[in-house]
């Protein structure tokens, strides 16, 4: 960036007049500073560390650099990863698409001045690295094809091609970064202008499609084969619990005494796991479930009670969590990532859906579906803990819904539609 660098007069304690070179600008903290000195060359070099120092710099207090913006956004993001709504791994992908997209085209430029122009320059540039046209043919193509799809000219891939779920991850980015300028306390925008039209309304992305899971092979007793086959028993344990309640896995981690409902042998009434609480994303914080449908109570079989009662058995009576590591924390996500990939090494198998610790979520949903436990999505979610019908309907009903539902509708069909 060119830097204003003024003459101006100083008294020294004398009284004479002397002549200095002057860099005015803003701290962080917007309060007005300067670096003087008799040597031009040194008031850029000071000037230079500064801003490398700072990572921005500022001459207006009205400014708005993008390089601010983005470390607000950031201290915004770790403030949500604190508190469990956000994973670190995406602060991290909000990173890399400000570094390596957003900032290169935009420069360090004031937001004030990204208007509609800008950012229909931008979503040009993005969607630009969808597309390859065919020298040959002047077909549009994938730009990730090697070959034209119409005549068939060999085509070379771009470098620096992208996926349509990437370009609108890389948009809402710039937008959040804007949005966080617009919400209260910084207000310094008025409006998010990536929120004006939909920007991305010509990059389309499929919707991923769901593999029904072979329940002829990978039947509950191969599954529940697996899992024994883990040689650590707390991680053991806890996949059995995930494998029959489709819990989350940041949910079995944090149980404690309390959560174990009629685990009394000599009760009726069924034994169930509460569900009340969760590992918070990327801490190692307990806070409160994933969404506000979290809150649940599931029933288990009474062989995993009698198993969970001897367990807690093993446990020091002051020791209310049922799953702790050596240094007294909940049992991590990758030592039970670690027991199953171990269990399918023995086995010489892969999962039909790579999840790892997820995995029995997603396979005890489908197997619900399947077996008709639940056929309404509602229902299903309720007992996932989910607050979107839409994806339980999509990822685990629809996959598994079979035709008995409408063969009861025959006679109304007959008696209504035939002539």
């Amino acid at each position: 960036m060119e830097l204003n660098i003024n003459k101006v007069p100083i008294k020294d304690k004398k009284g004479n007049v002397k002549m200095y070179w002057r860099w005015n600008y803003l701290d962080q903290n917007n309060r007005p500073l300067a670096i003087t000195k008799i040597s031009k060359a040194k008031v850029k070099e000071k000037a230079q560390q500064k801003i490398k120092e700072i990572g921005f710099i500022k001459t207006s207090t009205h400014e708005v650099l993008l390089k601010e913006a983005n470390i607000s956004f950031q201290k915004w993001l770790k403030y949500k990863v604190r508190e469990g709504t956000v994973n670190l791994h995406h602060t991290k992908n909000y990173g890399s698409f400000f570094k390596n997209h957003i900032l290169p085209f935009f420069n360090n430029i004031d937001i004030r001045n990204i208007g509609e122009n800008e950012v229909n320059n931008f979503v040009k540039h993005l969607t630009n690295k969808l597309f390859q046209e065919c020298p040959s043919c002047n077909e549009q193509n994938s730009s990730k094809d090697i070959r034209c799809e119409k005549c068939g000219f060999n085509l070379t891939p771009k470098e620096d091609a992208l996926e349509p779920k990437t370009v609108r991850k890389i948009f809402n980015t710039l937008s959040l970064i804007i949005q966080n300028q617009v919400d209260p306390p910084n207000r310094k925008l008025p409006r998010n202008i990536c929120k004006d039209i939909n920007w991305m309304a010509k990059v389309v992305t499929k919707r991923p499609k769901t593999n029904a899971i072979n329940f002829d092979y990978w039947t509950p007793k191969y599954v529940a084969k697996l899992v024994d086959d883990i040689e650590r028993y707390m991680v053991k344990l806890v996949c059995k619990i995930l494998l029959q309640t489709a819990c989350r896995p940041s949910e079995v981690r944090v149980l404690t005494r309390k959560d174990l409902i009629n685990f009394d042998p000599q009760s009726n009434l069924p034994p169930m796991i509460n569900i009340d609480k969760a590992m918070k994303c990327g801490t190692k914080k307990i806070g409160d479930t994933k969404t506000i449908n979290g809150h649940r109570q599931l029933v288990i079989t009474s062989q995993l009670r009698d198993e969970i009662n001897n367990y807690v058995k093993t446990l020091p009576m002051d020791q209310e969590h049922l799953f702790l590591d050596n240094v007294g924390s909940p049992l991590r996500l990758e030592a039970i990532s670690r027991g199953i990939d171990k269990a399918l090494k023995i086995n010489g198998v892969t999962l039909p859906i790579d999840r790892k610790g997820y995995f029995f979520r997603h396979y005890t949903a489908s197997f619900w579906a399947y077996t008709s436990k639940y056929t309404n999505a509602i229902d299903l979610a309720k007992a996932l803990g989910d607050k979107s019908i839409d994806f339980v309907s999509e990822t685990y009903i629809k996959p598994y819904k079979n035709n008995n539902q409408e063969i009861v509708h025959t006679d109304y069909q007959e008696k209504h539609f035939t002539n």
